[in-house]
């Protein structure tokens, strides 16, 4: 425990120099400033929108970023010989940028909207969106030599993952995009404003527990099979 606590000083530390926090920060102010200009009726779809779109999957592209500025350092090779575990090392970057979401989030919300939500279901909503597509970003990054090969792949996959987002609008309400990983998510966003049938809370977090514990595997196998064999080539 001690080792992982270390890692994710380490990481906040990292992400700070990486101006990261301040990305955050100035994602957090614009659209703090944008919808508070919105009257009442209408900034609840447009700030669920929001947190589906954007709040909650920079991790996407900031773990993709990390992972190349880690790489181009050569840290990756370093980690191979230390006693930091592949899970501690993937787990204290996704907790640092998944704390960002949820509070980047929040800070929007507060200014936006108020604190009549409901933010057990705003924090799981955020955290079950962060983190898988946090852990998507590390695979598909590993995959590639560097971010302009990164993007055409990764804009598919933030393509496809968005689009619950039709049926919440209403746009194209239909029965499959119960099987899009970030189905769940946008249920507990709306659970946070609204009520939501029971049944679909149920599914939403055993969905979410699942990508979560799978998500991790994958990353974990892509960092033992594809990067330490890419470090014992050098």
């Amino acid at each position: 425990m001690s080792r992982l606590l270390q890692a994710m000083r380490w990481e906040v530390l990292i992400q700070f120099r990486q101006n990261i926090f301040y990305a955050a920060l100035f994602v957090a102010l614009l659209w703090s400033a944008v919808l508070y200009q919105l009257p009442d009726t209408a900034i609840v779809p447009l700030l669920v929108s929001v947190l589906f779109l954007d709040l909650s999957i920079f991790g996407f592209f900031f773990m993709a970023a990390l992972f190349y500025l880690e790489k181009g350092d050569r840290v990756l090779e370093g980690l191979v010989v230390t006693p930091l575990r592949v899970v501690e090392y993937l787990t204290a970057k996704i907790g640092v940028l998944t704390a960002l979401s949820v509070v980047v989030g929040a800070v929007v919300t507060l200014v936006a909207y108020g604190l009549g939500i409901h933010w057990g279901w705003y924090a799981l909503a955020v955290v079950g969106m962060s983190a898988p597509i946090s852990l998507l970003g590390f695979v598909l990054a590993a995959r590639y030599n560097g971010i302009n090969e990164f993007l055409v792949p990764g804009v598919f996959f933030l393509v496809v993952m968005q689009l619950p987002l039709l049926g919440y609008l209403g746009i194209w309400d239909n029965p499959l995009l119960y099987l899009v990983p970030s189905q769940p998510g946008m249920i507990l966003l709306e659970a946070a404003f609204a009520s939501v049938p029971l049944w679909e809370i149920g599914y939403a977090v055993v969905y979410l527990a699942l990508l979560i514990f799978l998500g991790w595997r994958w990353a974990e196998q892509t960092f033992v099979r594809v990067i330490a064999r890419q470090v014992g080539n050098n």
